[in-house]
């Protein structure tokens, strides 16, 4: 344990880095706000010490998050110090019974634990280290939560009891928010195959932000469809399944992929049968029809990607419609007169 001595002399040390804060705010109109060193400065000793002080609160902030969330560093942060630093100005990352009132307070008015980010970035952040400490539990390794704070997560609905060593996540601490995601990401599939008539999304880097995320969850249903049929332990329930069913969503997309020639010809059979090009959304080619005109339109903003020159010319040659609203590219054909329509009647 360090000595005595020692203690006071890191002590002093604290008390003489705060006084210099202290006339730093002083002098600066009550902001203890203090940029960082820019290149050429170094050898300027005022800039120097600014850079010292800088880092000493960097250092003091990173002890109080600490310290909020129960860790003890001997020395480093005390009850007495936080309260320096809160009347010197500095933002403090409240305590754990400050953090859980507030949750408490949360739940009582929505019913719920779901805090999104940018409602209450502190709040997100304090639920989700919650969360993780609860997985450092599971697996045996010490966290500064007593028995009577654990219990106090519990009370609110989070799930903290689970078997030493096994298998744990995020999702099972919390299953009633999983549940209530999930079925947001349910509802938003159902949308997407209102509005395209299917769920054969294009390439995720091809999607926008917000289909995206369906693409990467329709993904992770079927990652846990496949862990199910290994016998493996998976969230994909017996009624989950049943709601993917439903909607029409394949679990296990069979078959080889085809080449680019073996799609072209498939078009090219399309076109001769029905003697046009125009795919409707629901055909099996309907998924290759969306990821051509995402791929279309992506050239168009310059950005690079498998639609080749020689590939749009191959959809040149049988009309492909690129864009839904406007004639199929390389189309010659010319609008008729009122007169020329009207002897087409006759």
């Amino acid at each position: 344990a360090p000595s005595k001595s020692k203690k006071n002399k890191k002590g002093a040390y604290w008390d003489v880095c705060y006084q210099k804060l202290v006339k730093y705010k002083d002098a600066n109109n009550g902001s203890i706000h203090i940029p960082e060193m820019l290149e050429g400065e170094e050898d300027s000793p005022k800039v120097k010490e600014l850079e010292s002080m800088r880092r000493w609160c960097e250092k003091q902030a990173r002890f109080q998050r600490r310290y909020s969330q129960g860790y003890t560093d001997e020395g480093k942060i005390t009850p007495e110090r936080i309260e320096k630093l809160r009347d010197v100005g500095f933002h403090l990352v409240p305590s754990y019974d400050e953090m859980y009132e507030k949750l408490a307070a949360h739940k009582a008015e929505t019913g719920t634990l779901d805090v999104q980010e940018e409602d209450d970035e502190e709040l997100y952040a304090w639920i989700k280290e919650q969360k993780n400490l609860i997985i450092k539990r599971v697996k045996g390794k010490p966290i500064p939560l007593s028995d009577g704070q654990m219990q106090n997560l519990k009370s609110l609905g989070f799930e903290i009891d689970h078997p030493a060593g096994g298998k744990i996540s995020l999702a099972t601490i919390d299953s009633a928010a999983e549940q209530r995601r999930w079925d947001s990401m349910l509802e938003a599939a159902i949308e997407y195959k209102e509005i395209h008539g299917h769920l054969k999304l294009p390439a995720r880097n091809l999607c926008s932000e917000k289909d995206g995320k369906l693409h990467y969850w329709i993904f992770a249903q079927r990652r846990e469809y496949k862990k199910l049929k290994e016998g493996k332990e998976s969230r994909l329930t017996a009624r989950r399944m049943q709601r993917l069913a439903a909607i029409g969503l394949n679990l296990s997309p069979s078959g080889p992929m085809k080449s680019w020639e073996q799609r072209m010809q498939s078009v090219r059979e399309f076109a001769a049968e029905h003697g046009h090009c125009k795919i409707p959304h629901d055909h099996e080619l309907g998924g290759f029809v969306s990821y051509i005109r995402n791929c279309y339109r992506l050239r168009d903003e310059g950005k690079k990607n498998g639609l080749t020159d020689e590939r749009v010319n191959d959809l040149m040659e049988v009309g492909f419609v690129f864009n839904v609203n406007k004639r199929p590219v390389g189309s010659t054909t010319v609008r008729k007169s009122w007169e020329g329509r009207f002897q087409d009647l006759l």
